[in-house]
């Protein structure tokens, strides 16, 4: 009985593989004869202009795709960052520190604020594009079928044709091929037809694609840039917070040497509080883009007046001590820094020289400090005597 049942079905499947086998040998012969001229292949400029509009689309969606992914991915990766980094900070935040709670509640809604970005970023930005360029796979497999299509029409023409031209005519042969032109006729013009159709749609379809990613990514950005401007507002207040319960103590790293000393001696480096390089924003900051009228102009002038100063300086600083035309560069806080330790090793030199002042008054000579004061009394002695002489 199994025998039975597995006959009809090889022979069937042999009849289908042996069907297909025909088309692929009539197609790649009737693409010899057109390539040599033998026959005409029939055209369709218009439908070719489609194609290559939907390869340029397809190739756009897939590279704006990944890049989609590759930014989605990096959300996310610096959510992962950022999470870390808050708890470690909450995990070095004493308990008697003042803020505590309130730091607790910033890091949490820091991750919530994360979380939520990074799933609408999957939901309104990755999704869509992974929508969009899923229809292009279905739509080549049709303009392939098509092409294929197209070949049989081309092929059952000519061979209606030969036959129709041929000395000899059997009418048998002429009817069976005119049917199977009507047939191929009737299959290429449908799905054509179709494709005629859906392509300049698809194609348009772009435009609306690239509306609705980037105004969710504006939305999205614009949402989350806020949302963590106020988390950042918070923070700052409460290491404000922070900084006002220990300021009478000094932040002083031991140990440190120091490379312009002349006598090589270890210092310590003290901590100045935090200096604003653009990074906190106080309640009384006001942005440059909201400052208007001559106010504004002025704040302007001012900060770069500031700035072509200190930048003076600093290039005087670098010409003198390197003894060369190759000036480096140099932030704004690194100079103010570089000038605190510059003051300070003036300090200690001057004090050193008061030290040394004092040890030589035992000695010979007169002191320096003496020498002075009679270099200002001698003017003073001399500015009398000329009053006297006029008097008299």
């Amino acid at each position: 009985m199994a025998e039975n049942k597995m006959g009809p079905n090889l022979q069937a499947g042999a009849g289908i593989f042996a069907k297909r086998f025909q088309k692929s040998l009539n197609r790649a012969q009737e693409k010899v004869l057109q390539k040599l001229g033998k026959t005409m292949e029939t055209k369709d400029e218009q439908f070719e202009v489609c194609v290559q509009s939907l390869n340029k689309q397809q190739g756009d969606g897939n590279r704006l795709f990944k890049d989609v992914k590759a930014y989605h991915a990096a959300v996310k990766a610096m959510h992962d960052t950022s999470k870390r980094l808050s708890q470690t900070l909450r995990e070095v935040y004493e308990p008697e520190w003042n803020g505590v709670e309130d730091f607790a509640v910033i890091t949490e809604s820091e991750d919530l604020l994360w979380n939520d970005y990074e799933e609408k970023l999957s939901d309104q930005i990755v999704r869509t594009m992974e929508n969009y360029t899923s229809q292009f796979p279905e739509v080549k497999e049709r303009v392939g079928k098509r092409g294929r299509k197209l070949v049989d029409y081309d092929s059952a023409r000519h061979h209606l044709e030969a036959l129709q031209s041929a000395k000899k005519k059997d009418e048998a042969k002429i009817t069976k091929a005119d049917e199977e032109f009507n047939k191929s006729q009737n299959v290429f013009e449908e799905i054509n037809t179709e494709l005629r159709e859906e392509l300049p749609v698809l194609y348009q379809s772009r435009i609306g694609c690239y509306v609705t990613v980037f105004q969710n990514i504006s939305n999205l950005r614009d949402v989350f840039y806020k949302e963590m401007s106020v988390l950042n507002h918070e923070l700052y207040n409460v290491m404000k917070k922070l900084e006002t319960q220990h300021s009478g103590k000094a932040f002083i790293i031991k140990g440190l040497h120091s490379s312009t000393s002349k006598a090589k001696k270890r210092k310590s480096l003290v901590i100045s509080n935090p200096i604003p390089c653009n990074t906190a924003f106080p309640t009384d900051h006001v942005s440059l883009h909201t400052a208007g009228g001559e106010n504004g102009k002025d704040t302007v002038q001012g900060s770069e007046e500031n700035a072509a100063s200190s930048s003076k300086d600093s290039s005087d600083s670098e010409f003198s001590s390197s003894g060369s035309n190759s000036p480096q560069r140099q932030s704004v806080c690194e100079q103010e820094e570089t000038e605190s330790l510059n003051q300070e090793e003036v300090e200690v030199e001057v004090e050193d020289e008061l030290a040394e002042n004092q040890s030589d008054d035992s000695g010979v000579g007169v002191p320096k400090s003496e020498a002075a004061n009679q270099e200002v009394s001698e003017p003073c002695d001399a500015a009398e005597s000329e009053l006297q002489e006029e008097e008299g």
